[in-house]
């Protein structure tokens, strides 16, 4: 029996998006170790015999200074369990945790989940980090051809990586939903946290344009404020009835089900889920010309792309699709259910994961329960 370890910001992050290497890797006989703030969602997993670590983790920013907490956090728990692997997601538990595991020798997989946006003295320093966390890794998986390329370049292509389709999609969770048979009034989803970076300001300066133009539209906003200086301006559009806000669903399907498309307006990503989810369930998307979110949307074919942080270029595509006939709609939502089924069923990813631990832990010498 093997020791596999993963850790994350937080238990959404396991739930949504690695249930099923998680339980597979438990069916396999290993012991398998969650690491992430303690969140609901792990109880089905420790339910499932799951081991737990609860741990506490900023996630907004990055700062080593701040967060010499958590890395020494993650010192003691890799050391004291002694994994034979560890699998890491996002940013923070990459770098940090990739850096300790580095230091005591234990195998790792990275999955940073995107590159942020920086410049100047910034991206020198994210760019350091990088090499800290990331040069003895056993494999970076690589959301997008941009993320690789970038990585590799700063890494001087001394890291294996490999391209994964971000996270993929469950196309059975997320299966193909009729589209909504009322065309008369056109609902909008925007699904993120309420952060700058997500691109909130456009979403909301383009609902406002287009609904003064087309007053049959809405504009639906899911997600929690990460950015409480968002609550008026949201508030205002609420009242004026071109926006609605929900907060942050447990389940998203039932908004899925009554929008007729996503907008995705985000700045940066790995490979956003949102846009898999929407596109699986059978919507349009309308997303930033992004890595990571522009490949997943065949302009013109599965929805638009848009010139990211352009608000006039967001409003022209959002424009295009509501020119569309109910007809046209609908085919674009089944085209992008078929690209998802072609191209990001989770089960590639899963499959891929699974290999890479194997390949790692056969060849690790002298580790054996």
């Amino acid at each position: 029996m093997k020791k596999i370890m993963l850790i994350s910001p937080k238990d959404n992050n396991f739930y949504n998006f690695r249930s099923e290497l998680i339980l597979k890797l438990k069916d396999e006989g290993n012991e398998v170790i969650l690491v992430c703030p303690y969140g609901e969602k792990i109880d089905y997993f420790t339910n499932r015999g799951c081991c737990f670590v609860d741990i506490q983790i900023d996630r907004r920013g990055m700062n080593p200074i701040k967060d010499l907490k958590l890395i020494f956090d993650y010192y003691r728990i890799i050391k004291e369990f002694n994994p034979d692997i560890v699998l890491t997601y996002t940013s923070k538990p990459s770098i940090y945790g990739g850096f300790i595991c580095g230091v005591l020798k234990v195998p790792y997989i990275v999955n940073n989940a995107g590159l942020m946006e920086t410049t100047g003295f910034l991206e020198k320093l994210l760019y350091l980090m990088y090499k800290i966390g990331f040069s003895k890794a056993s494999c970076i998986m690589c959301q997008n051809s941009v993320e690789e390329e970038v990585l590799n370049k700063i890494l001087k292509g001394k890291v294996y990586t490999r391209l994964i389709p971000g996270s993929g999609v469950n196309l059975n969770e997320f299966a193909y939903q009729n589209y909504p048979a009322n065309d008369s009034k056109i609902v909008f989803n925007f699904v993120a946290r309420i952060v700058n970076i997500k691109g909130i300001n456009e979403y909301i300066e383009c609902a406002k344009k287009v609904h003064k133009e087309y007053p049959e539209t809405m504009f639906a906003i899911y997600g929690n404020y990460d950015d409480e200086c968002y609550i008026p301006l949201i508030n205002i559009g609420v009242n004026e009835g071109y926006l609605e806000y929900f907060g942050e669903l447990l389940d998203i399907r039932p908004a899925i089900c009554r929008a007729h498309a996503l907008i995705h307006p985000s700045y940066y990503e790995g490979m956003t889920n949102v846009v898999l989810e929407h596109s699986s369930s059978g919507r349009p998307c309308i997303g930033s010309d992004i890595p990571g979110v522009a490949d997943a949307i065949d302009d013109g074919v599965t929805g638009y792309v848009f010139e990211c942080k352009n608000v006039d270029s967001l409003v022209t595509k959002v424009k295009q699709f509501l020119h569309l006939n109910y007809e046209e709609k609908r085919m674009m939502g089944r085209n992008a259910r078929t690209k998802m089924e072609k191209e990001f069923d989770r089960s590639m990813v899963t499959n891929i994961y699974l290999d890479e631990v194997n390949r790692i832990l056969y060849k690790s010498k002298g580790k054996t329960s």
